[in-house]
């Protein structure tokens, strides 16, 4: 009976020191896990980086086809009606279509960066580098002095504000300060340029032959994807796939081309009308407008800065009245004509999420801020929408 005790207390004093044991050594290692967090997330950042890195041609070849199938499916629709050109093998209209697709595509790219290039060089023809940032210098010297004329005037209205001096002074060093930094990082741009160049070309091929072997590609996706998941998880996949699709797909390619349009809408425009810079302030102000609210920004500042200091008071008022019927022609036709119902969020909301996309990825953030808000309020609906069902609780909600 004696001994029964005895074996009964060692082999809970055994459990009891190996439970304790288990615990100092969770505890180490997860305070040795703890010190070395930051290295970990090192490692694992670089490693990251460097498989975007290896893959991001097939990632942006991924990305150009996705934007660019409607256009493609289009264009087939269109050439299988051209009577003289008959074939047997289908996969020669999809090749025609694809090809004739990224050729349009990239002579509207090419028109905008020769417009963007030409609009700079015959301002700046036979000027050095140096002589260019000084310019620059005196631009923005030009403008503060405009800014502490406009002072000057309310003084003699006996306006007077301490904020709009400091307000003067701060934007004056800001421009400086920020055109330094330009200058000087240029070089290490320029190398980043070629390598999105090299990027982007890789992406295009990549992208031509996505386009070409569509349904190939789709039908092995979905051999996968059934092989990989239960058909409830691969039913539910699909789901928010098409969910995500009808979003991104009506919203992105809808600001692309209406990016690209604007591009050329606002570059001859103010071209004509002969602001300096007018083909550079036309291409900045329409890829802006990939971002709500920022095109008509940058075409409206862009256009007073390099108007006023230019003594171009006549033109910059033409280009104001001009500027403000295009953007109103593109928010009542252009715009919904392109995007549809993609995304039906209010204006308020949609200014809340390009803020708090901006704080989060920048200016990435803010171009894909609209459709992941979209995708968020059509889950969230969805989910609400399920509980109230569940409660049979009976809702004007609509999915």
């Amino acid at each position: 009976m004696l001994d029964k005790l005895k074996n009964q207390y060692n082999k809970k004093y055994t459990t009891i020191s190996l439970y304790v044991i288990l615990t100092v050594l969770i505890i180490f290692v997860l305070a040795y896990i703890t010190t070395r967090l930051e290295d970990a997330f090192k490692i694992v950042k670089n490693v990251i980086s460097y498989i975007l890195k290896l893959f991001s041609p097939v990632f942006v070849g991924l990305i150009i086809a996705y934007i660019l199938d409607p256009l493609v499916g289009s264009f087939e629709k269109h050439i299988r009606k051209i009577k003289f050109l008959k074939f047997k093998n289908d996969k020669k209209y999809r090749t025609i279509s694809v090809i004739s697709c990224v050729v349009l595509v990239l002579l509207l790219i090419i028109f905008l960066l020769v417009a963007f290039v030409f609009g700079i060089t015959k301002q700046f023809s036979g000027i050095k580098f140096e002589e260019f940032i000084e310019l620059l210098t005196n631009y923005i010297n030009s403008f503060s002095d405009s800014l502490i004329g406009i002072e000057n005037s309310l003084a003699k209205f006996n306006v007077e504000s301490d904020a709009l001096k400091k307000y003067i002074t701060d934007i004056s060093g800001f421009l400086v300060s920020g055109l330094s930094s330009f200058a000087n990082n240029l070089a290490a741009n320029a190398l980043n340029i070629s390598g999105f160049i090299s990027t982007f070309a890789l992406g295009i091929v990549i992208a031509i032959y996505l386009l070409i072997d569509k349904e190939e590609f789709l039908r092995y996706a979905n051999i996968i994807s059934s092989v990989i998941f239960t058909n409830n998880i691969d039913g539910k996949l699909r789901g928010y796939w098409h969910d995500f699709d009808n979003i991104f797909s009506g919203y992105i390619r809808g600001q692309l081309m209406d990016a690209l349009l604007m591009s050329v809408i606002l570059s001859i425009t103010l071209s004509i009308i002969g602001i300096k810079f007018g083909a550079l302030i036309g291409v900045l102000a329409g890829l802006c407008n990939l971002i709500p609210y920022f095109g008509p920004l940058v075409a409206f500042v862009g256009t007073i800065f390099f108007g006023l200091i230019n003594m171009q008071y006549v033109q910059v008022v033409i280009a104001i009245i001009a500027l403000i019927i295009i953007q109103q022609i593109d928010g009542t036709i252009i715009g919904p004509k392109l995007l549809g119902n993609s995304v039906s969020l209010k204006p308020v909301f949609i200014l809340i999420a390009v803020i708090i996309g901006g704080g989060i990825g920048g200016v990435a953030g803010m171009v894909m801020a609209v459709p992941v808000a979209a995708l968020i309020r059509l889950f969230l609906k969805r989910y609400i929408r399920n509980k109230l069902d569940e409660k049979g609780v009976k809702s004007d909600l609509k999915v």
